[in-house]
């Protein structure tokens, strides 16, 4: 745990405070705070582990409230009142060494009305804890497990579409053949919630929540919530069982060390009905649960300092906007106020800035400035708590953001390097590589079709379009990032399109190599020369890191460790260091982060 918070902090927690003051009242939906930190985790009275160490899955019944313990391997339970009654531990014990015991530390959780408890192995399969333990749907990349309450089927986002099992584990069929939801429909997708028939899906692929009714048909949507949401990356989604309103967790600020999040409330139809106050910091993702009052718990972090936000029952009228203090305090990381939940599980792709949500002190960010051009960088590794000695699966999140600081026109970017330090490795045989003329030219969703096994990750593009027709590069896009190779080297694709001024694709290889000193891997790009200034990059995100396989079998794209000295409980070392070459100008920002070693 952090102490005193830093004159930075102190003035992000007078900002969100002015924010959510000024924010107007029908943005606001009309469920009131009832309390900001609903969990006792302190000795003698919390769990034996103390602090809960990535908070990043609930589920409740009518008595209960369950929370994922990430990193100490455990789920614990509470009463709904926030009094600890015991825990159910995963086999293998906390995570250590590698960080890998068995399958890998629960997220997201689902429990049905006999008390079953399921938990989503982070991306790697789902298990059933209580009342007896049992294994299913490995070797798919799970995001979210949800129960049927009708029928207690168990229901499992893999992705690209949604697989249904029988409690027993054994797989739901139609026609003989296993059923698949969303089938052709979903392209990324994350979290999941079931609810009168119909199964609610955050899809990130096209930033909409689709909704299916499996017996009118499996594959089509039958209803999207269209909004515009920043990130779905890691989203979770729950339903009121009181109302059939669909709460859906948004991440505003995916890419910074500690993210914001928006609590987004819908109504039945999907009509929009506001933004929930104090929302949480550390959304990467946040556990969310209903119980069968209405009421509403999402984790507030899942970084040091955090908490778990009780919401009552959705009311009619205006409702009184709260203090906050419990965002306030998980911005400095430290008050009275927090219960002891820290921790980080892995972070969420990047993505643009969120005009609705107020944004994090950018502390981590570096900005430097020369000629016609500033830029700021910001990068930050996921999870934090990494292996002494040898190393683990990781995420690793870069954005940077060009302004010319006349007001004029934006310098065009020509050369890009961003040295990572020597304790991590990209490692591009863990995944096939893709090959340039697959995604070049296509569309979002055809670059995943034809590379989807080379799916490293994805971010935003931005930049200033002068001359449309002209420009190589659309204004804004999303990017997906495949493994693949470069002029005969590895590389990583940052493949971008988007329609505006006019449909455009655009592929920016960042050539992988190998560098003596503290920065041991480097990416590299060339931008082409646009003639006349037609358009210059003015913003580009990007959260690269994915695993395949499980046990001794898996594989990481990106790996790091933290290999801090003998009895010191972690590390500052220099992350990142990245050169950006204008014409005329070449800017250079360097990074430092800290890490906790464990074993």
């Amino acid at each position: 745990m952090r102490g005193a918070r830093s004159p930075r902090a102190l003035l992000y927690a007078l900002a969100v405070a002015a924010c959510l003051l000024l924010a107007p009242a029908s943005a606001q939906a009309n469920r009131p705070l009832q309390s900001e930190a609903a969990l006792e985790t302190k000795a003698p009275f919390g769990p034996p582990q103390g602090q809960i160490e990535g908070a990043c899955g609930l589920a409740a019944t009518s008595t209960q409230l369950f929370v994922s313990d990430y990193y100490h391997r455990v789920v614990d339970r509470f009463s709904l009142a926030g009094a600890y009654l015991s825990q159910v531990a995963l086999p293998g014990g906390p995570i250590g060494g590698l960080g890998i015991n068995s399958l890998d530390g629960t997220c997201a959780l689902a429990v049905d009305s006999a008390g079953s408890l399921y938990a989503n192995e982070w991306h790697q399969g789902v298990r059933r804890l209580l009342p007896s333990t049992l294994v299913f749907d490995q070797g798919h990349e799970s995001t979210g497990v949800a129960v049927d309450p009708a029928s207690g089927d168990v229901y499992v986002d893999d992705r690209t579409a949604v697989a249904v099992y029988e409690p027993s584990g054994a797989p739901v069929e139609v026609g003989g053949q296993p059923l698949r939801i969303g089938v052709g429909s979903l392209e990324d997708a994350y979290g999941l919630a079931v609810a009168g028939g119909r199964v609610y899906v955050p899809d990130a692929g096209t930033g909409t929540v689709k909704v299916f009714e499996p017996s009118v048909d499996p594959a089509a949507p039958v209803a999207t919530i269209s909004h515009p949401f920043v990130s779905l990356v890691d989203a979770a989604v729950a339903v009121d069982p009181t109302n059939g309103h669909v709460v859906v967790v948004d991440d505003t600020q995916p890419g910074f060390e500690h993210p914001g999040a928006s609590l987004l409330e819908f109504d039945s139809t999907g009509a929009f009905l506001g933004q929930l106050a104090c929302n949480p910091v550390d959304g990467q993702p946040s556990g969310i649960a209903f119980d069968s009052g209405g009421n509403l718990y999402v984790t507030n972090g899942n970084g040091e300092g955090s908490n778990v936000f009780r919401y009552g029952p959705f009311t009619a009228g205006a409702v009184p906007t709260p203090t906050c203090a419990a965002v306030a305090s998980a911005g400095g990381h430290g008050s009275s106020l927090a219960k002891g939940i820290s921790g980080a599980p892995p972070a969420t792709p990047a993505a643009s800035k969120s005009p609705a949500s107020p944004e994090p002190a950018a502390t981590a960010s570096e900005v430097v400035q020369q000629g016609h051009a500033r830029v700021s960088f910001d990068a930050a590794l996921a999870p934090k708590r990494l292996p002494r000695h040898g190393s683990a699966a990781v995420r690793l999140s870069f954005s940077t953001e060009i302004v010319a600081v006349d007001g004029g026109k934006v310098p065009q970017l020509r050369r890009v390097s961003i040295g990572f330090n020597r304790a991590g490795r990209i490692d591009p045989s863990a995944l096939p590589a893709c090959a340039l003329d697959d995604i070049q030219p296509a569309t979002t969703a055809a670059a995943r079709a034809a590379c989807w096994r080379s799916l490293v990750g994805q971010g935003t593009f931005s930049a200033d379009v002068r001359l449309p027709q002209q420009s190589p590069f659309p204004s804004q896009g999303k990017v997906l990032a495949f493994n693949g190779r470069y002029q005969g080297r590895p590389a990583i694709l940052a493949h971008v399109y988007g329609t505006s001024p006019v449909p455009t694709s655009f592929t920016l290889p960042f050539e992988i190599g190998a560098a003596k000193g503290t920065y041991g891997t480097v990416l590299r790009a060339s931008l082409p020369e646009v003639a006349g200034e037609a358009a210059a990059i003015t913003g580009l995100t990007l959260t690269l890191g994915r695993s395949v396989g499980s046990g001794a079998h898996r594989l990481s794209f990106i790996s790091a460790g933290c290999p801090a000295p003998a009895g010191f409980p972690g590390a500052v070392f220099p992350l990142a260091r990245a050169s950006f070459g204008f014409p005329g100008a070449t800017l250079h920002s360097t990074l430092t982060r800290s890490c906790r070693a464990s074993g």
